[in-house]
């Protein structure tokens, strides 16, 4: 016993010297041990480690890529936002910079130019709902309505102003399709959502389209939250008759099942 015959009596180097003894047996029972391609094992293991090491290298370069690709997409955005005047040539925000900022449930830009532009100020509380709701339902495979003049007219605003700020958006090098951008926002809702503001009960406005009762329940009360927005966002610019439109379809589309706490009551 190397212990006894050296006098180490120390607890600490004992109880190194019965570890290195404890992991000389293991290695001396492994099954490598004596295997005679046990230096090629070696080699296969020094590579594995030398690729993982350049692994790491590379994921640190793409992260340092894709931060250089995020850096050039805020400044490509930035220049959006100036050439719509969200922002001036000093990157200090302007009022519709701050309106904008009073949205987070639909497009912002589309929203405040719609706003700015005056569209809403033209429509009844029944159309705002409607117009609105193109933000609020995204199902995609949804029939498209026949819509009368009197909802036709704004989508078509909303899909010209969307066209205008699809081709800003391309000018300003960020990828957009200005088709797909503009499909985005999808009218299938916009006779359900009028009817049912209208005053309209819930088994009427279900045979107005295919679309699924589930499915217009949840749309309703995310609009109904993007509405609320949209007042707070008239409200920053000062324009109370707007505000009370859109405070008064919310009023007009918070009613009956749609927003009944449980389904079950």
């Amino acid at each position: 016993d190397i212990c006894a015959d050296m006098g180490v009596k120390e607890s600490g180097a004992l109880e190194v010297i019965r570890k290195i003894e404890t992991l000389e047996h293991r290695m001396f029972k492994h099954t490598l041990h004596n295997d005679p391609q046990l230096q090629h094992v070696f080699t296969l293991c020094d590579r594995r480690s030398i690729i993982e090491s350049d692994m790491l290298a590379v994921k640190a370069q793409l992260k340092t890529a894709k931060n250089v690709i995020q850096l050039e997409e805020l400044k490509c955005r930035k220049r959006v936002l100036r050439r719509l005047n969200y922002a001036s040539e000093n990157e200090v925000i302007e009022t519709k910079g701050r309106v904008a900022c009073e949205i987070s449930c639909g497009d912002e830009l589309l929203l405040t130019e719609l706003m700015f532009n005056g569209v809403f100020n033209d429509l009844t509380s029944e159309q705002c709902v409607a117009l609105l709701s193109c933000f609020a339902f995204q199902e995609k495979g949804s029939e498209l309505p026949s819509l009368d003049e009197s909802l036709a007219r704004p989508l078509r605003i909303l899909q010209e102003t969307a066209r205008r700020i699809a081709r800003v958006s391309a000018d300003c090098k960020i990828t957009i399709d200005e088709d797909d951008y503009v499909k985005s926002f999808r009218p299938s809702l916009m006779e359900i959502s009028h009817a049912w503001a209208k005053g309209a009960p819930f088994f009427e406005i279900c045979k107005l389209s295919e679309i699924f009762e589930g499915s217009v329940i949840r749309a309703m009360r995310r609009l109904e939250e993007l509405m609320r927005e949209m007042a707070k966002a008239a409200k920053a610019i000062g324009n109370s008759e707007l505000e009370d439109k859109f405070l008064t379809g919310i009023s007009q589309i918070k009613r009956d099942i749609v927003f009944a706490a449980s389904l079950y009551l």
